[in-house]
This record gives C-alpha cells, sequence and structure tokens, in this order.
C-alpha cells in the first residue's frame, strides 16, 4: 500500500480506538459492538468446514474479538456479499488479510485467549445443548466444542470446562440468566444454524435460545418478558406472527439475522452520520392535474441477514443492471448502523443518482421488526427516540410499518410523527400488505400511506399491476390533489427481481399520465398537494 493510502486509514484506526473503550463502544450506541478494530484478518472458508468445525471457528471467532487486532473473519458460498465488505475493508480501512483452510490452525493460534471449552452433542440438528453450550462458553470466555471433535480439542490442549449434553431449551434461562448475560440483547436461533450469529452471541454474552413447540411458547414468553426496555432479540423463530406479537407486547425488536455472520469484526467499526445522493428528482413546484403518480419499494429490508449476505451482488435486486435505469425506493435494516456501518456506507456510496436515483426509507416498523400498535407502552417512547436519531443520522426522512390492522390508529402514529425526523409513514399490513389499498390519513400533518398495490408472484403478476395502473388512469384517479392520484406498490423481493420492475415501468411509461417517482418525491408530491383531513 502507497503511503498516501495508508495515511487515511491509520487515521481512522487511531480514531476508532479513541471511541472504542467499553463493550457499547459508542456513546448512545443501542448495541453492543466489539470495542476493539481489527487490524488483520484471518479468513476462512465455511463450505470447507464440517458444522462441528464451523462451530468452532465461529465461538472463537467471538472469543477473540474483543482481544485480539488480529481476527478471524468467515466466508460461505451462499452468502456472497461478505466477500464484498472483506475487500472494502482492506481497500478502505486498511484492514489486510490472510486466507486460511485449516481450522485447527486458527486454535492453535488463538489458544492463549481462550480458557476451554464447553461440550455439546448435536448429531441430530435439533439438540439444544448447541445453544446452551454457546451461552455458558460466552461467561467461560471459551468456544463450544460438539462430541464429534472432542477428541481432536483435546489433543490440541484444550481443557473442557462443562458438559452441557443432555440439557434442556430452558436450561440456559434456568441457569444462566442472571449470572453474567446482559438483558439487553438475546439470540433466537435454531440448533439446525451451526455458524450464524455465533460469533456476536460470545461477544455480547448473550442468552442464545430457541423456541420450537408450536403450542408452547413459555420459553420465549420467559426470556422476552425478563429483558430491559426496548430491548433486541437478533434471530428468527419458526413462527412469524406470533413470535413478533410476543416481542412487540414486551417492548423487544426482532432483527432477523439467523443467517448473519461477522458481526463481531463488522461491529468494531464507528458510525458516522451519513447523507443519502439527493441531487435529482426535486419535486416539482405544482404537481400536474392529469398526473398518477406511482412508486416502488422492495419489501423484506428489514432481513439484516439479506442486507449483508445476497442482496447487494445479487442481480436479482441490488447488484441488478438495470438499477439506475429508474427511481427506485429500498428500506433497509437500522442494524446496519450500528453492527455494520461500513455496509452501510457502502450501499449508500454505490446508490444510483442522476437521471433516476435510489432512495432509501427505514423498514418495518424501525428499529427492528414490531408490531407497534401491540408494542409495550413504556418501551416505545425509548424505541421512537432512537429511530428518530437513527432518521437524522442516516439521512432517511421515511419509515414502513407492518402492523396488524391498525392503519387508522391515528394515536399510534401520532407517537411517530412527532419526532422530528419522521416526515411520514408508507403502511403495510401484515394479512395482506395492501389490504387499505392506497388511503391515505394524516397525523401532525404528515401522511400515513397505505399500500395500493403489490408486485408479488401469484398474487399480482407484472402485466396485472400495468393493467390496474392504467386503469387508475382511466378512471380519472389523476386529479393529484386527491389520494387517488398515487400508488404506492410493494415489490415481494423474493418472487420478483429488479428486472420484473424495469418491465413494470417500461409499460407504464407509455402512457404519458403516469409518472414513477422515488419515495421522497412521492411523499413530498403528496404533503404539498392532497389535501389534509
Amino acid at each position: 500500500m502507497k503511503l498516501k493510502n495508508l495515511i487515511p486509514a491509520v487515521i481512522f484506526i487511531l480514531l476508532s480506538s479513541l471511541i472504542c473503550t467499553n463493550t457499547n463502544a459508542f456513546s448512545g450506541s443501542h448495541y453492543i459492538k466489539n470495542p476493539k478494530v481489527p487490524k488483520y484478518l484471518y479468513v476462512i472458508q465455511q463450505n470447507n468446514l464440517s458444522a462441528a468445525e464451523n462451530t468452532m471457528i465461529a465461538t472463537l471467532q467471538g472469543v477473540i474479538s474483543d482481544k485480539s487486532d488480529s481476527q478471524i473473519y468467515t466466508l460461505n458460498k451462499n452468502q456472497p456479499d461478505y466477500k464484498i465488505w472483506l475487500e472494502d475493508l482492506k481497500k478502505n480501512y486498511g484492514v489486510n488479510y490472510i486466507m486460511v483452510d485449516d481450522p485447527w490452525y486458527l486454535l492453535n493460534k488463538f489458544e492463549k485467549f481462550i480458557k476451554g471449552y464447553v461440550l455439546y452433542d448435536n448429531f441430530s440438528k435439533k439438540d439444544p445443548s448447541i445453544n446452551n453450550a454457546c451461552s455458558l462458553a460466552a461467561l467461560k470466555n471459551s468456544i463450544a466444542i460438539d462430541k464429534s471433535i472432542e477428541s481432536k480439542a483435546k489433543a490440541a490442549g484444550i481443557k473442557m470446562q462443562q458438559d452441557c449434553r443432555s440439557t434442556d431449551k430452558y436450561w440456559a434461562y434456568n441457569n444462566l440468566w442472571n449470572k453474567g448475560l446482559n438483558h439487553s440483547t438475546v439470540i433466537e436461533l435454531s440448533p439446525k444454524r451451526d455458524t450464524a450469529l455465533r460469533d456476536y452471541g460470545i461477544m455480547s454474552k448473550s442468552l442464545v435460545f430457541y423456541e420450537d413447540d408450536p403450542e408452547n411458547f413459555s420459553l420465549r414468553n420467559k426470556v422476552f418478558g425478563s429483558m430491559k426496555k426496548d430491548s433486541i432479540c437478533l434471530g428468527w423463530g419458526p413462527d412469524e406472527k406470533e413470535n413478533i406479537n410476543s416481542a412487540s407486547q414486551n417492548g423487544v425488536s426482532v432483527i432477523p439475522a439467523d443467517w448473519s455472520y461477522n458481526l463481531t469484526v463488522l461491529s468494531a467499526f464507528p458510525s458516522f452520520p451519513i447523507t443519502q445522493k439527493n441531487e435529482t428528482d426535486t419535486i416539482e413546484n405544482a404537481a400536474s392535474k392529469n398526473t398518477h403518480y406511482v412508486t416502488f419499494v422492495m419489501s423484506d429490508g428489514d432481513n439484516q441477514q439479506w442486507n449483508l449476505g445476497s442482496n447487494f451482488g445479487s442481480s436479482k435486486w441490488y447488484g441488478s443492471p438495470k438499477r439506475g435505469s429508474f427511481n427506485m425506493g429500498f428500506s433497509i435494516s437500522p442494524s446496519l448502523y450500528e453492527l455494520a456501518p461500513t455496509v452501510l456506507k457502502f450501499y449508500y456510496k454505490n446508490a444510483s443518482s442522476g437521471i433516476f436515483k435510489d432512495y432509501f426509507i427505514v423498514s418495518p416498523s424501525g428499529n427492528g421488526y414490531v408490531y407497534p400498535s401491540k408494542f409495550k407502552a413504556d418501551s416505545l417512547k425509548p424505541f421512537l427516540k432512537r429511530l428518530n436519531n437513527y432518521m437524522k443520522n442516516t439521512d432517511q426522512k421515511y419509515v414502513s410499518v407492518l402492523d396488524d390492522r391498525s392503519f387508522y390508529n391515528k394515536k399510534l402514529w401520532d407517537k411517530y410523527t412527532a419526532c422530528s425526523n419522521i416526515r411520514g409513514i408508507f403502511y403495510l399490513d401484515y394479512r395482506r400488505q395492501d389490504d387499505y389499498k392506497g388511503r391515505i390519513i394524516w397525523s401532525r400533518g404528515k401522511p400515513i400511506v397505505s399500500c395500493r398495490d403489490l408486485l408479488w408472484s401469484k398474487i399480482e403478476e407484472n402485466s396485472d399491476l400495468v393493467k390496474n395502473i392504467n386503469e387508475y388512469v382511466k378512471e380519472g384517479y389523476t386529479d393529484t390533489s386527491k389520494s387517488d392520484a398515487y400508488t404506492f406498490v410493494y415489490v415481494h423481493a423474493w418472487s420478483k427481481s429488479m428486472e420484473d420492475i424495469y418491465e413494470v415501468i417500461e409499460q407504464l411509461n407509455k402512457n404519458p399520465a403516469i409518472k414513477v417517482t422515488p419515495p421522497d418525491t412521492f411523499m413530498e408530491l403528496i404533503e404539498k398537494n392532497v389535501k389534509h383531513r
């Protein structure tokens, strides 16, 4: 590296070391961050390891993360974007790396940082002992070792701290919850996940649990009910609606992250305010009286794992060659601001601007996936205060909310819109996102806009959407002083791609009365022209 290129990286690392002085590395940080910025990384490919070796390396990654300038970073062929973030760290943050093939080499190299191992047996891929072992290992400064590789761990000179085999799913909560585990973050993770999140769970000293009984949610309710106000659950449960219900009722935000990796490394970097590219598509002074405005927002931005693992580089989504040829909205997880700030910055840096632009809004339903109407009352105020600060720091003005039949709950929206940095809400309903068919209500003079149409396979296909929007024009939905002249389209990421959106917009562009705008311009037009009721 040339000297002139090295100087910024050195300054960055020095600044980071001044800022990162404790587990919650930055003043006001809500997430537990790695306090030690890595200077060098040992990178290993997960696909070449056994499940047991992957768990060993992930837990080793967590143990050493806040103790060593040299840390571990993992790659996975199914999550290709982590290579992009790795190269970004090397190019823009001065973090060099070396590829390693042998997991036992890493164990030997970092042995001095660990006190031993906690034993588990996950032959069935259902045994909760892997989660119990990880919860205990966080307190024991140890790694988690499966019975299948115990002999090799012993041969490497690692001594057993405790045996977690034959423990049930309640064991870690009953025995460890009040013995040093943090009460602001938990990891909800299936025993099938041998690697994801386990590095972060060890570093943050988080309870790792999983509730898989559809008839009995007692463990999950106990965990969520014992947490601090406005807490976080990273991971995912087997039943979306009931899981989010339980979390919301206890003031816990859920971050879908059960395929997230390397949060120890990525969280180590400081979070600085960033701005979106806003050079083009400024609001029209007076909207035409014969125009129907449309905006598209891609779904599932709340999925941290998707933001980190495959969205950015995929030709289906953010990495599509079609991106930049039309105005587009993306929701993105606020957790990236603190847990992967270099990644969020990279998304912003590569956003399209010019004739067309990409615009980011907050993913459902704020700091994490919650149902705001069911969110614990004494947790909502700090939740919204934190959301307001995040939106200021990331130059995001609009938040998408996914809730259960609460569109007309004006008292709830008044709490959101009381926040100075929230200028409006894109509303989605749980049962079907477009249930309220584009209706608009007002809260403190700010628009709450419901989804009118979907781009979703087997629900509303490309040709259906084009037909519907053209019909709106035929029916006279072009008076921009009325809500009928505005269509918010929610795009289902798992069944539709950027190519589908491009195809739809190409057809819509044939109608001069239809104009596709980015989400911010769309909301500004509504605020400026639609009569407030």
